[in-house]
């Protein structure tokens, strides 16, 4: 049985720790501890601004780069596109800067932009599949004989048509595509006339977002259901696709693994993007189709110049 003097002599124990550790922590320990702690914090103060000067730097010569490609760019665009129309296309969370960005650079090069349209999630929605599949029974209707097996990359010949041609079967694409309280496309600004070539815009890399963050559930089978129907786009008349490859999971670098037949840009929202628009739309009007830029798959870092001999 535990007696009173058991207690006390815990209690005093405890009392007695407690004082050594005041003793301890007001005295010898407290100059070493201080300075550990205080070698510390400007320890992790001096790698964050090493790294926010790294950033300013890498920023600053992005920037410089930038705005040499499009200084440049002056001297050869002019004259690339004349007397062209092209159909400017955004794809969801492209963002409008980009798809600006690539606008006037074609109108830099002479060309016209016939209007500009916003396709929908419900391209890609996994709950809409069986409607794409039925659906893409009516495009195949207007489209003679579409070269596309999935459903997806016969909307994607729909779209084209609909953008580059001015018969009755085009005027019922479009109304295919803007139908309904959900429709497949949106149109920003009105269609004057068919335009010559497409211009698909897409959002910058998956790998843009925050270090670390977690996929977003299915983006796996988005790039994959876009790359079809954008590889319907480029088999439904002359197209160029301008998008993110960073990530595996980027439409272009989905496109290219899959070896589409289409023309691609990658690094889109960069100047050097934007500047290639113009000539691959020259080289896909002109039989050629190439996939352009700095990332995985691409067969040169921009395409041709045109000669204007």
């Amino acid at each position: 049985m535990i007696d009173f003097r058991y207690h006390l002599v815990s209690l005093i124990s405890v009392f007695l720790a407690l004082a050594v550790g005041i003793v301890l922590g007001a005295g010898p320990l407290q100059n070493s501890l201080g300075d550990a702690l205080h070698n510390q914090v400007e320890s992790l103060r001096e790698d964050r601004n090493a790294t926010h000067a790294q950033l300013e730097t890498a920023s600053a010569a992005l920037n410089d780069r930038d705005a040499y490609i499009t200084a440049a760019a002056a001297s050869y665009l002019p004259g690339t596109l004349s007397g062209r129309s092209v159909a400017i296309v955004a794809l969801p969370d492209a963002q409008d800067e980009d798809v600006q960005l690539v606008t006037s650079q074609i109108e830099a090069a002479g060309g016209k932009t016939t209007g500009r349209v916003t396709l929908t999630s419900v391209w890609t929605d996994p709950s809409r599949e069986s409607f794409r599949s039925a659906y893409s029974g009516q495009f195949a209707g207007n489209l003679g004989q579409a070269v596309s097996k999935d459903p997806n990359g016969i909307l994607g010949e729909g779209l084209a048509k609909a953008l580059t041609t001015d018969d009755s079967s085009a005027t019922a694409l479009r109304d295919l595509l803007t139908a309904s309280d959900t429709p497949l496309m949106t149109v920003n600004s009105q269609l004057t006339t068919k335009a010559d070539a497409v211009v698909v815009v897409g959002p910058r890399s998956a790998q843009a977002g925050a270090a670390g963050a977690t996929p977003t559930p299915g983006a796996d089978a988005t790039g994959t259901a876009w790359a079809a129907a954008l590889t319907g786009v480029a088999a439904g008349g002359p197209a160029v696709i301008v998008g993110g490859a960073d990530d595996e999971r980027d439409i272009v670098a989905v496109m290219r693994e899959k070896k589409a037949k289409a023309t691609t840009i990658d690094s889109v929202g960069q100047a050097s993007a934007a500047v290639s628009a113009p000539l691959a739309i020259a080289a896909v009007l002109g039989g050629t189709r190439g996939s352009y830029g700095f990332d995985d798959g691409a067969d040169a870092v921009m395409p041709p110049i045109p000669s204007k001999g």
